[in-house]
Order: C-alpha cells, then sequence, then structure tokens
C-alpha cells in the first residue's frame, strides 16, 4: 500500500502506486463512530527528493463500530510559507510595536548586525480555532483561525557586505500570525483567505515563542521560551526587545526593556470577527516556557521547561477557564527505578499563589533580580561559612545570556511572592524541587484515561547517574547506555485527585501528576541500520519534541526535533496496541513543530504539522559535503505551515 505525497515549493503531488480496498475520503461521512485506529508506516526516506522535500505515504485505517474498515490516505497541505503575501501582509514578517517592520537586528556577541526586513523561515507552536458565530468577510465556506508562532529567524545579511551571515538567534523580538481559513464544507480543504499579525504591544512585545496547545475554551495557550537573565540583564540593555519598543541601548531602570515582561505563557483569544487579544500570565511563572497544556478540570496546567537544569511545573488556576490567578507548584523526582529511563514518585512543592494583576504590579514598579536575591559564589560560602547562613546552593538554568553554575541564593525579606514567580526556577531549587531535567519539551493528556504524556528530549547530564558533578542534590540517576538515553523519551504519569503538597495541604486538582515512567524511547542504531547517517534508530523515535493526543483515535502524535535522526519524522504510537508508525517526514536540517490534532471542525479531522528552518546549516554543520552543500541545495528553505489532511471526523 502506498500513497504518497510529495511537495515542491507550494503544490502536493499525489499518485497512488497500488489499488487498495475501502478507500474513503474524508468527504464520505461526518463524524465516524469508530472502534480504533492505526497507521500503516511511511518508510524512511531514501532518495534526494524525499530527504529534501516534506512527504508522508501513510494511511489512516479506521474500523468502525460495526467491525468494518475504512481507509484514509494522509496528505500535506501547505496553506502558507515563511514570507508568503497574503491579502497585504507578508508571513513571518518581524514588526516593531506600531507594526513597522524591523529594518535591522540588534547586534550580534561581536557587534555584528543583520540587515532587514526579516521574515522568519522559523514557525512553530499552532492552534486551529473554531469560534462559534464567526463571520469574516470573504470567507465562503467556515470560517476557521489559525494562530501560529514563529519562534525565530535563523539567520540575516550583514549590513557589512564583506562579513559573512549573521546568526539571528534572540537577536530579534518575534511575531505571531493570525490566518483566516475558508473550510471547504465538502473536502475539509484549508484555504488561507487574510493574515495579519497578532498584536503584542499591550503586553511590550513577544521573546522566542514556541510551542502551544489549544485550550478547552477555544484560545489559544502560546509561550516564551528560554527567558532573558535578569541578573545579566539588570545591567545590560536587552536589546532585541529595546528593537521592537524604540529604546535602543537603555537599560530596565532607564525606561529600556524590562527581562521580566518576557518568559512567560501567552494566551490570544480570537473574536468572532477577527480580532484579537493578547495576554500574558504572569500568574503562572517564569520559565523557558515550552507550552502550557490545559487538562481537562479546565485549570489545571503543566508546563514544558526546556533546557537542561530545568525543573517540572504544575499550576492549578483558581477557576476554570480562566488562567488570571492560581498556584504555582515544582515537582520532587522520588526515584524507584533507574532502569528503561527510570520510574517515579512526584511529591510537588508549593511555590506560592498569585494573580497576573499582582506579578504585574512588581514588575511595573522596576523589580529587579537583585531586589529579589542575595547571591553569594560557591568559594565565598566555603571561605566564610558564618557569613552566609540562609544561604542554599542551586544550579539550574538560568536563561538566555546567562551562565548555569553553582551559586547560593537567599530571597530578600518579603520577595518570596517575586521569586516564585519572577525566578520561578532559582525559587524552586532554593525550596528542594528537582532540578535535574533536560530538555523538558511537549506535554499531552487523556481526559478519558486521565494521564498525562511529558517529553524529554534528550536524557543527559545530571539525569544520569554519576553525571551530577557539581549540583547540589541528585534526585535523577538513571541507569543505561548513555548512546541509547540521548536519543529522548516520552513519559507516562497518572492524574489522581486528594493530593496534597509536601507542607501536608491538599492539592484543589483531581488531575495531580503522582508519577512518571518512561513509556515510548529511542534506541542507538543497530550496527545493520539502513539509514547510516543515523545515531538513533531509524526506526523509533529519536528525541521528541511536541507531542498531541486524539482521544477519537487513541493516539500519541509525535514530533521529532533531534540531530540523530538527518529527516526529523512525525510519528503515531497507539495507546492500546502500543504500535508506532512513521506518518510523516521532514526535510534534512528541519524540526517538525506546531504539532497538533483537531478531531471534529465541521465534519472533519486534522493534524496540524509545521516545518521550522528546512535546511538549516547548523543543524546539517556535521554532516559531509554531499549533505551540507550537495543536498542543502535542493531544500527549500523556507517554513512550511500546513497540517495532515484526508482524516473525516471522528468519535468514539
Amino acid at each position: 500500500m502506498m500513497f504518497k505525497t510529495l511537495l515542491t515549493g507550494s503544490t502536493a503531488l499525489l499518485c497512488c502506486a497500488a489499488f487498495v480496498p475501502a478507500i474513503a475520503s474524508a468527504a464520505d461521512a461526518a463524524s465516524l463512530k469508530v472502534k480504533s485506529v492505526e497507521f500503516t508506516a511511511t518508510p524512511a526516506p531514501a532518495t534526494e527528493m524525499e530527504k529534501a522535500a516534506p512527504y508522508t505515504t501513510s494511511a489512516a485505517v479506521v474500523t468502525l463500530s460495526d467491525g468494518s474498515k475504512k481507509t484514509f490516505p494522509l496528505s500535506y497541505n501547505a496553506l502558507y510559507r515563511s514570507g508568503d503575501y497574503i491579502d497585504n501582509w507578508y508571513a513571518g514578517l518581524i514588526v516593531d510595536k506600531d507594526g513597522k517592520p524591523l529594518t535591522q537586528s540588534a547586534p550580534d556577541a561581536k557587534g555584528n548586525v543583520a540587515r532587514g526586513p526579516f521574515r522568519s523561515a522559523g514557525p512553530d507552536g499552532t492552534s486551529l480555532l473554531w469560534v462559534p458565530g464567526a463571520k469574516v468577510d470573504g470567507v465562503k465556506g467556515n470560517p476557521l483561525f489559525l494562530v501560529n508562532h514563529f519562534e525565530y529567524d535563523t539567520e540575516g545579511e550583514n549590513i557589512d557586505s564583506a562579513k559573512p551571515p549573521v546568526d539571528l538567534y534572540a537577536l530579534l523580538p518575534m511575531t505571531m500570525n493570525l490566518a483566516v481559513l475558508d473550510q471547504d464544507p465538502q473536502t475539509g480543504k484549508l484555504t488561507p483567505a487574510k493574515l495579519s499579525n497578532i498584536d503584542f504591544s499591550a503586553v511590550e512585545g513577544l521573546w522566542i515563542p514556541c510551542n502551544g496547545s489549544t485550550t478547552p475554551w477555544m484560545t489559544h495557550l502560546g509561550s516564551e521560551e528560554y527567558e532573558p537573565d535578569a541578573a545579566v540583564f539588570e545591567k545590560t540593555p536587552l536589546e532585541p526587545m529595546n528593537l521592537y519598543r524604540g529604546t535602543a541601548g537603555k537599560l530596565a531602570t532607564g525606561g529600556g526593556a524590562n527581562p521580566y515582561r518576557y518568559g512567560h505563557l501567552v494566551e490570544v483569544t480570537v473574536n468572532p470577527d477577527g480580532s484579537t487579544k493578547a495576554v500574558k500570565h504572569y500568574a503562572m511563572g517564569r520559565l523557558a516556557f515550552e507550552l502550557g497544556d490545559v487538562m481537562g478540570d479546565r485549570k489545571t496546567v503543566y508546563m514544558g521547561d526546556d533546557g537542561d537544569d530545568v525543573i517540572r511545573a504544575l499550576y492549578v488556576a483558581d477557576k476554570e477557564d480562566d488562567l488570571s490567578a492560581g498556584t504555582l507548584y515544582a515537582a520532587k523526582w522520588i526515584q524507584e527505578d533507574a532502569a528503561h529511563y527510570g520510574k517515579a514518585r512526584l511529591q510537588w512543592i508549593k511555590l506560592g499563589h498569585a494573580s497576573d494583576a499582582e506579578i504585574e504590579a512588581l514588575i511595573a514598579k522596576g523589580t529587579r533580580f537583585s531586589d529579589i536575591f542575595e547571591v553569594a559564589s560557591a568559594d565565598a560560602v566555603k571561605a566564610e561559612p558564618a557569613k552566609y547562613q540562609g544561604f542554599k546552593p542551586v544550579y539550574v538554568y538560568s536563561g538566555t545570556g546567562g551562565k548555569t553554575q553553582l551559586e547560593y541564593l537567599k530571597p530578600r525579606s518579603g520577595m518570596e511572592q517575586a521569586a516564585a514567580f519572577l525566578e520561578t526556577r532559582r525559587y524552586a531549587a532554593y525550596l528542594g524541587a528537582t532540578t535535574e531535567f533536560t530538555k523538558m519539551e511537549g506535554q499531552a493528556h487523556s481526559n478519558a484515561d486521565k494521564k498525562l504524556w511529558t517529553v524529554i528530549s534528550y536524557v543527559r547530564k545530571g539525569m544520569i547517574d554519576g553525571q551530577n558533578k557539581e549540583r547540589p542534590q541528585d534526585d535523577i540517576k538513571l541507569a543505561g547506555d548513555e548512546k541509547d538515553l540521548t536519543c529522548g523519551v516520552v513519559y507516562e504519569s497518572v492524574l489522581k485527585g486528594g493530593q496534597k503538597d509536601t507542607a501536608g495541604n491538599a492539592i484543589a486538582s483531581d488531575w495531580v501528576a503522582t508519577d512518571m515512567a518512561g513509556l515510548v524511547f529511542g534506541e542507538r542504531n543497530p550496527a545493520d541500520g539502513k539509514q547510516k547517517l543515523d545515531k538513533c534508530d531509524t526506526e523509533k523515535v529519536a528525541n521528541p519534541d511536541n507531542i498531541r493526543y486524539s482521544e477519537a483515535m487513541r493516539t500519541l502524535f509525535i514530533g521529532e526535533d533531534s540531530g540523530n535522526h538527518l529527516n526529523n519524522f512525525v510519528w503515531a504510537y497507539n495507546v492500546d496496541s502500543k504500535a508506532l508508525a512513521r506518518i510523516f517526514s521532514a526535510p534534512i536540517g528541519a524540526e517538525n513543530t506546531g504539532l497538533n490534532v483537531f478531531d471534529d471542525y465541521n465534519g472533519h479531522a486534522y493534524i496540524t504539522a509545521n516545518i521550522q528552518h528546512p535546511g538549516a546549516a547548523e543543524d546539517l554543520a556535521k554532516y559531509g559535503d554531499d549533505i551540507k552543500i550537495d543536498l542543502r541545495r535542493k531544500v527549500d528553505e523556507r517554513g512550511w505551515i500546513g497540517y495532515l489532511g484526508g482524516l473525516p471526523a471522528m468519535t468514539r
């Protein structure tokens, strides 16, 4: 069986290599009642064309409630590409607070500046929103709204033409796009009708947005990743956000960008007429947010903290459908088994309670890092321990611009709330939370089973037994071959009510994760592996990142961001049969992003799937010239915003 879709530019070419009985289309039936769903596997790319372009040969084999089966071929559909011009706007265009395109970047560490305008090739988190009562001029079918992050731009032309291109990571403010999509009622095909930037001027701009999720109340919950280290930017201007604000060269104390404005979860509401409102949820803490995932009670949220030496965080809102106030917790890993990526019980340490308004007031009045913490070096404490009583050792990722190192901290009197919500990771470490997690990325859950899935993309450093070095605690001590562990893992957690925090106080949620155990993981590439350039087994997941779950299909979709597979893949993992199938391949040098699944939008289902920085030089640098030069020339380096289509709406 083979249904192959290869894309060149924005054109999909579909061919059927063999006849398959009971082939169906998504238009055949609305909202099928299904018993099970399995996906046929897309082979790993073999030809240059397959390696250089997105493609799928998979199909969904659907067993209906009456026992009959239907097969639905998948196809990858590009909605638009980075830089595309749609309804008077460019996709991924980077602008200032007044909506004007930026003409140059902030300087890098060597003083290099890139020339604009900038159209990001880094599409990331996506929400496809069905808004009741939506009515938009120019849309003939059903209007749907697509919110899409652009995480960063890869490189730009140096203003000095004699110098090489400039690496643009963290040198620019970033953007989210809103696309109005026209949904064909019969086929389900989505076509972009309008495109615009979402206005972030009310929250002083957007910093490195990564993944995102769709809330049960149909808003987009986005993220800001790799928060600026406020200890560094207390004394150094935060120039990328100064570019946005028009305050070049200024510190926060002099009217420049305040680092505490960035590193938050961001909620975007889209109104029926297509207008938007963006807010930052300061009460949910400040981390290197991968995303926040809202549980079935509509108030409990699990967040990914993406970096080395990070925490796992839990937020319980005071009210359903309202994330503006709540209680923040950090996890303690109590290890029970070191093998098979580990197994542990979780305890939860309460960090504090706050509202967005309370934390925003702390930022607005100019709270600085030095107002929150006293800091001492390890050498100073060792030399004069009596002088530093009350200081505790922490070793955590400190944010963009900072350095991960052993330091001793002590919150200043009355600054505990500021510490909990503006320096969340440091304060969690101070209170004894586990800080050895590495690259904690996607989160997904099942409402029906009350299970949570969490990605650790790369298991390394402090997570491995014997690798703790100067870290002050050693909660996670995983055993195994490091060449296997570095391929990453998806953990499963059981969610329960009636739980208490470490102080003995009740946690006001019935969706508290009580454990973590390895479920889906990669392994080193065997000696006889067909893809010799892959360090991790081509036939297993490597370095998972984005994950989403379909209740109707009972399938966990897993997207890769791997330096251990030449081509990154999207996988479908059936939680009942445990079957794992590759269903999509991205071009070389690209990451699979924007993964989300929508079981029923007006009789059709969609798996959103973006492609970030295809052909990126940095990602291909370790390969030979046949890959990093010759094959790279055949890759269209614009980002892709699109979806896997061909699926009908499904229910249980």
